[in-house]
């Protein structure tokens, strides 16, 4: 991941090369600052990996600017923005004299700004690898209970500790998380894509609703004909942008999509899969996992779910696990009165220690976050929790 600056006089300006940068994926700390070569870096402050200079005020002080950045750290990538579309060659030829080795235009092309990015990582050399925090939760198939895994794993992140959770609602084509958290937000995936251009971390957190858990939600498409102004190609700076904002990310995706969603899949270090263990949803998990696979996802990456789990249930698990070649990550109890009371008050399952589906959901978020449970050993995993109660 890179450290990043906005170098600028024109405060939207700031905020809209700010965004950029943020959507990229590729950066991990992010400064602005005015076009003072007295004053920037401050003392103490580095020059950071990639600096956007913005030329859209007086010329000469940006260039003084870059030239000075250029003498303090030789190795860093400087980058020189104009919002006029086809600058003359003259400014080019100034631009590049001064130390700016790279050039973008108004507006900048995602693709291109992150294609700038990659290539000075190449040329640099190891650099620490972005740190993927989104759990995708994707259904088999529909009534599998897709988001009330989503939901309670989300509120769980936000239980554990004292870090940011926040729900992204992906479903199609109606979210239920706001439902299931009693929520009526303001805001939804809508309009993060409406106002992409200025989507940085700022207005991320402006546009969640906070749910008393502590957890935060970018709100569902209150119609489902609002998918058709959505284009999936977006949603993935969506998820970089949230991915910047917090320390745990889950993401309910419900249990319909398509290759072109094969960028937000890609962004998640989990997929959990989430089914039961009758045969139409094992029989949907076959094909779900040969899709997946058909994506050049990291098997290792998606981890099965089974949903409403009995004992009864383990001989056809266990015939699935040895066709398949794949071991279950986590059976969840059925316990359809306590869900079904959850779901119609609005709210995530309550706080009883002893309740067995809880602890499991509780379980797996400690799993997911790389934690442990105060007073746990490291031998009293969240898989050995799985294999015990599989075999009573």
């Amino acid at each position: 991941m890179l450290r990043a600056a906005v170098a600028t006089h024109v405060a939207k300006n700031g905020a809209y090369l700010r965004a950029c940068l943020e959507q990229t994926g590729l950066v991990k700390s992010l400064a602005e600052w005015a076009i003072e070569p007295n004053r920037h870096p401050a003392p103490g402050e580095v020059v950071p990996d990639v600096v956007l200079i913005d030329l859209s005020s007086e010329l000469w002080p940006c260039f003084e600017f870059a030239a000075q950045l250029r003498r303090l750290r030789p190795s860093a990538c400087l980058v020189g923005y104009s919002p006029v579309q086809n600058p003359s060659p003259g400014l080019l030829i100034q631009a590049m004299r001064s130390g700016l080795q790279e050039f973008l235009s108004h507006p900048i092309e995602a693709t291109c700004l992150r294609e700038i990015l990659q290539r000075y990582i190449q040329e640099r050399g190891p650099i620490a690898e972005a740190a993927e925090k989104a759990i995708a939760v994707l259904g088999g198939k529909g009534g599998v209970g897709t988001t009330t895994v989503a939901v309670n794993l989300a509120v769980q992140l936000a239980a554990i500790a004292t870090k940011r959770a926040v729900l992204l609602d992906f479903g199609r084509p109606l979210g239920l998380v706001s439902p299931l958290l009693d929520l009526q937000p303001r805001f939804s995936i809508r309009t993060a894509i409406e106002n992409l251009e200025r989507l940085d971390s700022y207005l991320f957190a402006g546009l969640l609703t906070p749910h008393k858990s502590g957890l935060e939600v970018l709100g569902r498409v209150s119609d489902p004909d609002e998918w058709q102004h959505i284009p999936v190609s977006a949603l993935p700076r969506v998820v970089n942008v949230a991915q910047n904002s917090c320390d745990y990310l889950v993401i309910d995706l419900g249990s319909v999509y398509s290759s072109e969603w094969s960028p937000v899949l890609h962004l998640a270090r989990t997929i959990l899969l989430v089914t039961q263990a009758d045969v139409p949803g094992l029989w949907a998990l076959e094909r779900h996992l040969s899709t997946l696979a058909s994506f050049s996802l990291d098997p290792a990456r998606i981890q099965i779910i089974v949903n409403r789990w009995h004992r009864p249930d383990e001989e056809a698990l266990k015939a699935f696990e040895k066709k398949a070649k794949r071991s279950i990550f986590g059976r969840l109890p059925n316990d359809f009165r306590r869900v079904s009371m959850a779901v119609n008050l609005g709210a995530p399952l309550s706080s009883d220690y002893n309740d067995a589906l809880l602890s499991r959901f509780r379980q797996m978020a400690y799993q997911l976050a790389g934690l442990s449970p105060a007073g746990e050993t490291k031998r009293d995993s969240f898989f050995s929790l799985f294999r015990s109660i599989s075999t009573r």
